[in-house]
């Protein structure tokens, strides 16, 4: 009889020794789940320019080439060309070719622009400027909303302050305005960003720059 008791009473033990291992404690903390991050800016896209092989439709002209690109300075392979009293800059050496690309325009594939340079006299000498290849630089600079803006290679619009336009934008605003970006682009931040404004006509002086605003850079071609 009293091993009979023992029995049970081990029995019952052993229950409620599973019944309560199955209850989850009420001061149990529940873990949380990893927070999700909050996605970034799309970051620019920097793009080193590679020209490509022209289409055998590709139009040719006949021209020469006296220095390097005012455009893409860094660059030994680009040049500032003419054909007739046309100035291109910059005209790219094809590589494994003794032609160059002109009035090229990644940022629209559907551009028939672009025409093939035959060159008349060689090429001179590259001369790249010292003191290092800024982040910051492009040829060619595309906006946030698709404005495609290029590098001035000759005198550049000036507005009061002594502040310089380096890129003029197009297209132009309805009203026929030019945009443009003043001074440098900011590489600093991701996505990189840029000053855009316009300028006002001035009847006497320097013109003022007007709506300027910073936007975000997509891309740039370097």
């Amino acid at each position: 009889m009293l091993i009979v008791v023992l029995v049970l009473v081990v029995a019952f033990g052993v229950g409620q020794f599973f019944a309560f291992s199955n209850i989850t404690p009420q001061n149990q903390v529940t873990p949380l789940a990893t927070p999700t991050a909050t996605p970034a800016a799309n970051a620019t896209q920097v793009i080193a320019y590679v020209p490509p092989v022209p289409a055998t439709s590709t139009p040719a002209e006949s021209g020469s080439c006296w220095t390097n690109s005012i455009a893409a300075p860094f660059r030994t392979d680009a040049w500032r060309c003419s054909v007739g009293n046309s100035i291109s800059d910059p005209c790219f050496e094809v590589p494994g070719s003794q032609n160059l690309l002109c009035n090229i325009d990644p940022a629209n594939p559907n551009s028939s622009s672009s025409f093939v340079l035959k060159l008349t006299q060689l090429l001179p000498a590259p001369e790249v400027p010292e003191g290092g290849i800024p982040a910051n630089w492009a040829w060619l600079v595309q906006l946030s909303d698709g404005t495609v803006c290029s590098p001035f290679t000759g005198t550049l619009p000036f507005a009061q302050g002594g502040i310089s336009a380096n890129y003029g934008c197009a297209p132009s605003t309805p009203g026929g305005e030019g945009l443009y970006i003043f001074g440098d682009l900011n590489a600093s931040t991701s996505p990189w960003t840029a000053q855009v404004g316009l300028l006002s006509a001035a009847t006497s002086g320097l013109p003022t720059v007007m709506d300027e605003q910073t936007v975000n850079v997509a891309t740039v071609w370097q």
